[in-house]
């Protein structure tokens, strides 16, 4: 899955349970989704979009450093400082 695709996704996902407005919500994860697909490949750009929706059809609404440590936690990097 490409970043784009995903993010198209992710509009999907926020519009279908809620009035927030998919589009402009989802975009503040494309850079997560890049940085996932340039570190990683399509695999990992898909489980990010699933992880993201989970979220989202939770009730959540992950804010784009929330979504930059989900992708993190996918990637293996450490996210405590190294520690």
């Amino acid at each position: 899955m490409r970043p784009s695709e995903a993010v198209r996704q992710i509009e999907y996902v926020i519009d279908a349970t809620s009035t927030d407005g998919g589009r402009r919500c989802a975009a503040g994860y494309r850079p997560a989704f890049e940085r996932v697909h340039a570190a990683g490949d399509g695999a990992d750009v898909a489980d990010l979009a699933a992880a993201l929706g989970a979220e989202v059809r939770g009730g959540a609404r992950p804010d784009p450093a929330e979504a930059g440590k989900v992708a993190d936690e996918l990637l293996g990097v450490a996210t405590d400082g190294g520690e």
